[in-house]
Order: C-alpha cells, then structure tokens, then sequence
C-alpha cells in the first residue's frame, strides 16, 4: 500500500472513532439483562436503607433520591444500565441540605414533642 492509503485509512477511522464517541451508545440486550439484575439488586438495598425506621433521616433521604434519579433515567431513555450507572454515580447536593422535594417523604417517624 502506498503511503497516500495508509493515510486515508487513518483518517477515516479517526473520524469513525470521533462519530461513535459522540453519538449515544446503547447496550446489547444480553447486557441490558445484567443491568436489570444488578439495578434490581442496587434497588432493594436502597429500598431497605429507606425503609428502615433506625437508619438516620439523611442516609433514609439520599436513598430515596439515589432510587429517583434511577428512575428517571429509566423513564427517559428506557435503559437498565444507564439507570445502574445514574445510581453509582448519583452524588447528594450537600447545599440543599435535608429539606424534601415535592413528592418524597418529609417524615421520618422523628419524635415530635
């Protein structure tokens, strides 16, 4: 091959490999069923944190909104796995403190005198 070849190979793939980067990459099937069992599994340890009555308020609060966040990715682009990879990556807005948003929780069986 001459070396005009060898550098249109180069580029085309250069620019084959910027295209792939930039468009949304979506997960094979087989691999949406991992996710779906790994998300379940994520789901039901939060859920328990959530649940549970001894945990404190702010941990019980982070696993609500980390099990939203999942949700919400879920909802929009209808993908286990990047609803697995929203909850390991969620990270709390440690600025807007404990205060609940529309929707959640905003007692956590406190005693209230």
């Amino acid at each position: 091959m001459s070396l005009h070849h060898h550098i249109l190979g180069l580029l085309l793939l250069s620019f084959s490999t910027t295209a792939l980067a930039s468009s949304p990459v979506k997960a094979l099937p087989d691999n949406e069923i991992i996710c779906m069992k790994a998300l379940e599994k994520l789901i039901v340890s939060k859920q328990m944190v959530f649940s549970d009555s001894s945990a404190k308020p702010d941990a019980r609060r982070n696993a609500e909104r980390v099990i939203d966040a999942a949700r919400e990715v879920f909802n929009s682009n209808q993908s286990y796995c990047e609803a697995e990879s929203a909850m390991h990556s969620y990270q709390s807005d440690k600025d807007a403190g404990f205060r609940s948003r529309q929707g959640e929780i905003n007692f956590f069986g406190r005693d209230v005198s």
